[in-house]
């Protein structure tokens, strides 16, 4: 009985060394961080490229329409707690930084358009928010992390990617 036990102590070490290896080889460190979707989404001094959302109204909205403005582009849901977590901080920002010419586009993925015009109506938002539910105006944006943010200058080209909660000082510091 003790060589079994050997035995079988030896075999879990190895399974939880090879486990903890792979891990590390399929970019586990980087949970939390985007890990792949970040090398999927747009990098930071390629043109953004446009996307289609649809208005409280139906209305089509494309990035394009804001092209000479800097935009901040947020990708959100109401069911997404960091998202509804940061919306009043991306309200207080968008006060702050649209008397500089700032557009904030808030699209939100995967709810009713409906559902996420409500939300942020009932929360504030004052800033221009669009719904793309099944994903097909946005599909050059494959966002798997929620809130995710993309800063894009005047010239169209992103100037910052951000995959993670955002406080009011943030946003402004990365908008300056």
């Amino acid at each position: 009985r003790p060589v079994a036990l050997a035995v079988g102590i030896l075999m879990a070490i190895a399974i939880v060394v090879a486990a903890w290896y792979l891990g590390a080889q399929q970019g586990w460190n980087q949970v939390g961080q985007g890990g792949i979707n970040r090398t999927l989404l747009p990098k930071v001094g390629d043109p953004a490229p446009d996307l289609a959302a649809l208005g409280a109204e139906g209305e089509t909205i494309l990035l394009s329409d804001f092209r000479g403005q800097p935009v901040w582009l947020n990708f959100w849901g109401s069911w997404c707690p960091p998202c509804r977590s940061e919306m009043p901080d991306m309200e207080a920002a968008y006060q702050r930084l649209a008397p500089r010419g700032l557009v904030m586009l808030a699209v939100s993925l995967d709810e009713p358009v409906a559902d996420a015009i409500r939300y942020a109506e009932l929360n504030g938002a004052t800033y221009t928010v669009a719904g793309d539910p099944y994903r097909q105006g946005t599909a050059a944006y494959p966002i798997a992390n929620f809130p995710t943010h993309i800063l894009i200058d005047r010239e169209g080209i992103v100037r910052d990617v951000v995959l993670a909660e955002l406080n009011e000082a943030q946003f402004v510091e990365r908008a300056a």
